[in-house]
């Protein structure tokens, strides 16, 4: 089963540089010109290493461009790259200390692209197909990504990451790669425990705005909500259960794929937070109903809004409730 506490979670570069050990690598992720993203580590995850292990005193510099491991280059100092090719639109460049050129895995230049259906960075040859779409880590300037041209700048330096397999920053092959929070709306979470709580707060809040209950909504409410529960401490919890194995079979979801899972945990998020989306109508239209009855006593088609809206929760909560959430919008 997968547990979201074995998940790396890069969804942000501000998150990744507060989970960095390393001074080094913090200061290579911020927001200046050439900083490296997430991009980067998404990849070094998938070859096994993990970067937010990595200590400064594991960093090596150098002056020359290592043959194994992954090396950014880095400016020691202000210096002026100049335009090459017969690109008109091409002009030279002054670079402050401390901008990331490039970077390298066995001394060549790493080059990527990542779909825009995937998350997945695909590192490639920059001859190979699709190459227009193709970037150099870093700053990415055109005539200063090759090995031969990145040794040649004035001062550069080279920090570099070995990747030996017995190194205890090297097991990230072993970690899942799914790199977001289950998001939808408002609604973020990591493991069991945090989608339990933000359901029963919220679960609260509602229970507090319901001041009557034509439609029997509260019963509503808390069967819907102790069925999601159970169905998330199931799934990702480690603890699967009968409302867990009923869905996997009626959705055929392999516990085992990442894409699975991880259509199945946004599904239910999706689905949840439209439930709590619609009590929140419900308990504007209980209000709206309580001032239409006080204006109009004497018509019996009035303060009759609720009710309907709560009959919709209920259609709602049982299409939750048998595990047909992508039929929630």
């Amino acid at each position: 089963m997968i547990k979201l506490t074995d998940i790396i979670k890069e969804s942000k570069v501000s998150y990744l540089t507060e989970a960095f050990k390393s001074k080094l690598l913090r200061q290579f992720s911020m927001n200046n010109r050439g900083s490296l993203d997430r991009d980067l580590y998404t990849y070094l995850a998938t070859q096994g290493l993990e970067a937010s292990k990595i200590e400064d005193s594991q960093i090596k510099k150098q002056s020359t461009l290592p043959r194994k491991g992954v090396a950014i280059a880095v400016a020691s100092k202000k210096v002026t790259l100049y335009a090459k090719g017969n690109r008109y639109w091409e002009s030279n460049l002054e670079i402050d200390k401390g901008t990331i050129v490039c970077v390298f895995k066995d001394g060549k230049s790493l080059w990527y692209t990542r779909s825009w259906r995937s998350k997945d960075v695909q590192v490639k040859n920059p001859t190979a197909y699709g190459a227009e779409d193709m970037k150099t880590f870093g700053l990415n300037k055109y005539g200063w990504q090759s090995p031969k041209a990145v040794k040649s700048i004035d001062g550069i330096q080279f920090y570099t990451i070995s990747m030996e397999e017995d190194l205890p920053y090297m097991g990230a092959k072993n970690i899942r790669k799914l790199r977001a929070n289950i998001q939808s709306g408002s609604w973020k979470w990591r493991t069991d425990a945090d989608f339990k709580r933000e359901n029963e707060n919220r679960y609260e809040d509602a229970i507090r705005k319901i001041y009557s209950d034509p439609a029997k909504v509260k019963a509503v409410i808390k069967k819907t909500k102790d069925y999601a529960n159970k169905l998330i401490v199931g799934l990702v919890g480690g603890k699967p259960n009968a409302v867990s194995y009923a869905v996997m079979k009626g959705i055929k979801m392999d516990p085992k794929s990442e894409r699975d899972v991880m259509r199945a945990l946004s599904d239910i998020t999706t689905a949840m937070n439209k439930f709590y989306e619609k009590l929140d109508y419900y308990a504007q239209e209980l209000e709206r109903d309580k001032q239409d009855r006080k204006r109009y006593p004497d018509n019996k088609y009035m303060g009759r809004e609720a009710e309907k809206r709560g009959k919709e929760i209920a259609q709602m909560s049982n299409t939750i409730t048998t595990g047909a959430f992508a039929r929630i919008w």
